[in-house]
Formats: structure tokens, C-alpha cells, sequence
């Protein structure tokens, strides 16, 4: 069916087109049988030469304008991290009091001058009993000027001070009253000791109380004096570990001490405002050494030099038990002995042997038939120590 629908398609066509080309020829032949005018020929005008228009010149392309590439940003120079500056170490607090001046009179008449905030109250504690109470002027500075009744044992001397603020402390360190020679004398001829023994304890008490001995809180001592012109190591104490404590006095303004023990550095401190210092060094082994404390500028030059030789010792055998008598019964008991080594001080082998640096004196008392002055023990004395 479609195939004959095709065919039909092509038929009708061909038709339509032979009736167009039929009335086109018969409209033709009629138009010939009419005879037409002769048609008069115009001559054509001749043509007007034209003048040649030059081509215009090609519009100039504008191309668009050629942006410079960017210039690339200069390198930054790299900036060196800023140093970290560590916070500023907060000021030590100053000390509750200073000591200057300590004078104390065989017949007990006590003066004691030094420091502490202006107007503020100072109480003086004589072993805990307040003896004097003075006001400190506008600059901090105290006096005073009183009395105290004298003794054959040494006594801690400390201060309360009271600030304006109503706040009570006490001071961090305490000074060591001596003995009064007068009290010695009398307690020494009371007990019968010969005059010679006497006229040593007598003796030895006038050179504690010439040289006043100071306390910090840990127990290590120090000679209350002035400033030394030279570097000097004032005390030496050793440790029932074997550490060493020192203390001096003259190190130059800003110096830095550092301290040598058979010329190997052991310790390095900052010397004080008025020369004054304190280290703490290991233990050396027993036998001989040798101390040396150079003070230093910032350079590392050595200004001056302080030295002192002393013994490192090993804890002493327990003594062997001997038979006890009657009359050894008698006797007050004694719990050990010690050989003394050069550097060690009564002071520092009481506060060793009983905790309490003021009982050296019972060393004193016990062997003062060896001790003239309990400032200068030697080397090779065989001490008791007693209970």
C-alpha cells in the first residue's frame, strides 16, 4: 500500500507539470500572431568613467592594550624570631632584719644596732623572753641599749618585728649571746676547777663574745662583723653527710665567687651587697684537702683569693666498751668520741651531734682541758662527746 502511494505521488506530479508547460506555450503563440512596433533602440549612454576611489586604508586593528604582567612582590627578607626575654625573676623579699652590731659586757649591759622596715617595732628575744623594745626611724635603723643578766651558757638572741601594717614576723636569723665571763668565772670556781682552768673558760668566753656568731634558718653560721677589706673565709662546717657549708666576708662589689676544692670548681655564688656570702659544697673524700674561694669580675679575671686547707673525715669507729668500774660508774656517761679534722668547729659538730648548734658548749665544758679557746681546735684532738 505505501509502495502504491508512491507511485500515485509521481503520476499526478508529472500531470500538473505537462498543463504548466501546455498554457505556457499557448499564451506564446497567440502572442505571435499580433505584429509588435519596432522597438526603437536607445542608445545606451556611455558610461561616465568613474574615478578610480582609492581602497581606504584598512582601519588600524587597536589591539587591546598588553597589561605588563604584574611584578612579582619582592621576597620578604626573613625576620629573625624576637628573642624571648624571660620574665624578670621577682625580687628576694627582703630580709625581716639585718644585724650590724652586737656588744655584750661581761657584766651583761647588751647593745644591738640594725635594720628593718622604717617605723616599724623590734621586739629583742632573749632565749624567747622579750628584754628591750625599741622603734626603728624613718630610714629602717634601730638601737638599743640594754641589759642582760649574765650566764654561763650561751644564749639565741632574735627579734619580732612589727610593721606599720600591724603584721608581727620574726627574724630569719638569730645571734649567739656568748657566755658572760663573769658567770663562767663563778661557775667554774664553784665547781672547784683549778685557777688556770678558770682563767681558760674565761678566756674562751671573751673571744665568743669578741665574735658573735650568726644563724640562718637551715643552722648555718656565720661571724657577725664589719666589712673586710680582703677576701676571707670566716667558717667552715661539715655536714653529718660530709657536705661542706663556708661563709666569708671582702668580696669585691659584684664579684663572683667561685670555689675550688684541690683545684676542681665545686661551687659558683653571687657575692652580697657588702661582700658577705655562703656556699654550700659537696662532700670531699677523707683525708687532706685544700679550699680555694676566688672572687671574680665579670671578665672572669680573679680579683682577690681566700684559701684554707681541711680534712675530709669518715664517721668515727664506735669506741670498744671497756670494762665499767665503780668509780667509772660514777663518771658522767659519754656516747661517742671524734677526731677532730682541720675545718671542723664545735659549733657545727653540736648542731651535728645534737641538733642545736648552741649546745657546743657541752663539748666545750666536757673537753676544756684540751679547748683554751673554742674558736681554734686542731687537727689530731681527740674529743668526747657527751650525752
Amino acid at each position: 500500500m505505501a509502495e502504491g502511494n508512491r507511485t500515485l505521488g509521481v503520476v499526478v506530479g508529472g500531470g500538473a507539470a505537462g498543463i504548466v508547460v501546455a498554457a505556457v506555450a499557448t499564451f506564446w503563440s497567440l502572442g505571435q500572431d499580433a505584429p509588435q512596433p519596432a522597438a526603437v533602440q536607445k542608445p545606451e549612454p556611455a558610461a561616465t568613467p568613474v574615478a578610480a576611489v582609492p581602497a581606504p586604508d584598512p582601519a588600524p586593528v587597536i589591539e587591546p592594550a598588553r597589561t605588563a604582567p604584574p611584578a612579582p612582590a619582592p621576597a620578604l627578607a626573613p625576620v629573625a624570631a624576637a628573642p624571648v626575654t624571660p620574665a624578670p625573676a621577682a625580687p628576694a623579699a627582703a630580709p625581716v632584719a639585718r644585724f650590724d652590731t652586737l656588744r655584750v659586757t661581761p657584766a651583761g649591759a647588751l647593745t644591738l644596732a640594725g635594720d628593718v622596715a622604717p617605723g616599724a617595732k623590734v621586739e629583742l628575744l632573749l632565749d624567747g623572753k622579750v628584754i628591750d623594745t625599741v622603734t626603728a626611724n624613718d630610714q629602717g635603723a634601730f638601737a638599743s641599749v640594754t641589759s642582760a643578766e649574765p650566764s654561763a651558757a650561751p644564749r639565741a638572741l632574735r627579734l619580732r618585728v612589727t610593721g606599720t601594717d600591724g603584721v608581727a614576723k620574726m627574724s630569719e636569723e638569730s645571734l649567739t649571746v656568748a657566755p658572760s665571763p663573769l658567770a663562767v668565772a663563778e661557775a667554774a670556781t664553784a665547781k672547784g676547777a683549778a685557777p688556770a682552768t678558770v682563767a681558760a673558760e674565761v678566756d674562751a668566753a671573751q673571744v665568743l663574745a669578741e665574735k658573735p656568731l650568726l644563724t640562718d634558718a637551715t643552722g648555718t653560721p656565720r661571724v657577725l662583723a664589719g666589712v673586710s677589706a680582703t677576701l676571707v673565709i670566716d667558717t667552715l662546717a661539715l655536714a653529718p653527710d660530709g657536705k661542706i657549708t663556708i661563709s666569708g666576708r671582702g668580696a669585691p662589689k659584684g664579684a663572683l665567687l667561685r670555689a675550688y676544692v684541690d683545684n676542681a670548681e665545686v661551687g659558683l655564688v653571687q657575692g652580697g651587697a657588702e661582700g658577705g656570702f655562703t656556699m654550700q659544697l659537696p662532700a670531699a673524700k677523707p683525708g687532706p684537702h685544700s679550699l680555694r674561694v676566688d672572687a671574680l669580675d665579670a671578665a672572669g679575671k680573679v680579683l682577690s683569693r681566700a684559701e684554707q686547707g681541711f680534712e675530709g673525715i669518715a664517721p668515727p669507729p664506735a669506741p670498744a666498751a671497756a670494762p665499767v668500774s665503780d668509780s667509772a660508774a660514777a663518771a658522767p656517761a659519754r656516747s661517742r668520741i671524734i677526731t677532730i679534722a682541720s675545718g671542723n668547729t664545735l659549733w657545727a659538730i653540736a648542731r651535728e651531734t645534737y641538733g642545736d648548734p648552741y649546745l657546743y658548749v657541752q663539748i666545750f665544758e666536757a673537753n676544756r682541758d684540751q679547748i683554751r679557746d673554742p674558736n681554734r681546735i686542731y687537727p689530731g684532738q681527740v674529743f668526747a662527746l657527751p650525752n
